[in-house]
């Protein structure tokens, strides 16, 4: 047995693009999933306006250590805000999908009956 021969008879070809937008499409965002997408967008908004309201330090001067001569943008107070954003994103969205599964389910049920 040749295992190239076993590989064209199980081969599969890819999805057509079409079939592949048509599944994308046919998707319907519930609020919960809505909520996540403008949570992540104002996270990454503030995220952005925090890191230049609240400065870090880029060096200070040497006779008094508590002045900064010159200020940078913070950019771990950004990350910190951008990756709370963010798994407060994906805990809505996560929450909205298994709703919409929930949903789906309960009318597959509802038709058999």
């Amino acid at each position: 047995m040749n295992m190239f021969d076993e590989i064209d008879k199980l081969k599969k070809d890819f999805p057509k693009f079409k079939s592949v937008t048509n599944e994308v499409v046919k998707q319907k965002l519930n609020s919960y999933q809505i909520i996540a997408l403008v949570i992540m967008g104002i996270g990454l908004c503030v995220g952005v306006i925090f890191g230049n309201l609240f400065p870090s330090c880029g060096t200070t001067s040497s006779l008094y250590s508590n002045i900064c001569t010159t200020t940078e943008f913070n950019f771990s107070l950004t990350l910190a805000i951008w990756f709370a954003s963010f798994l407060t994103c994906v805990f809505f969205y996560g929450m909205g999908s298994i709703i919409a599964l929930l949903d789906t389910i309960s009318q597959k049920l509802s038709k058999k009956k």
